[in-house]
């Protein structure tokens, strides 16, 4: 936890993870308050859905390949979908690797919570 972390937004450093947003392929340290404004000068094309330090993100994109899956089988029903596991490992194994890099490079230099006022003044 000796390293700072700064936010590519705005310059200042995070002060913990609760306030850090991974985002973007990447995977660009920003304020949480800074990821829209980060998003929004960003081309379309780089621009993140979700920030990679969340589990939330995880969540969400498997539901939608879930929701794919479903739409895809109700619309087409004689093809079988045994081929959705391999696409959700292949796609979860993907993201995870993200998420254990962004781990690895940003977030275990920060602490959980943000240092209480006035700890370690004494």
């Amino acid at each position: 936890m000796s390293a700072t972390v700064s936010c590519r937004q705005c310059g200042a450093p995070i002060a913990s993870r609760q306030d850090l947003h991974v985002v973007g392929r990447a995977l660009v340290p920003v304020h949480r308050a800074c990821h829209a404004g980060w998003e929004a000068a960003q081309p379309w094309h780089r621009r993140g859905w979700l920030p990679m330090n969340r589990w939330t993100s995880l969540l969400a994109f498997n539901a939608v390949l879930v929701l794919v899956a479903v739409v895809a089988g109700r619309l087409r029903p004689e093809v079988p979908l045994r081929g959705v596991l391999p696409i959700l490992a292949a796609a979860n194994a993907w993201l995870l690797v993200g998420r254990l890099v962004s781990w690895r490079t940003v977030e275990r230099h920060l602490p959980p919570r943000p240092p209480a006022p006035g700890a370690g003044n004494g």
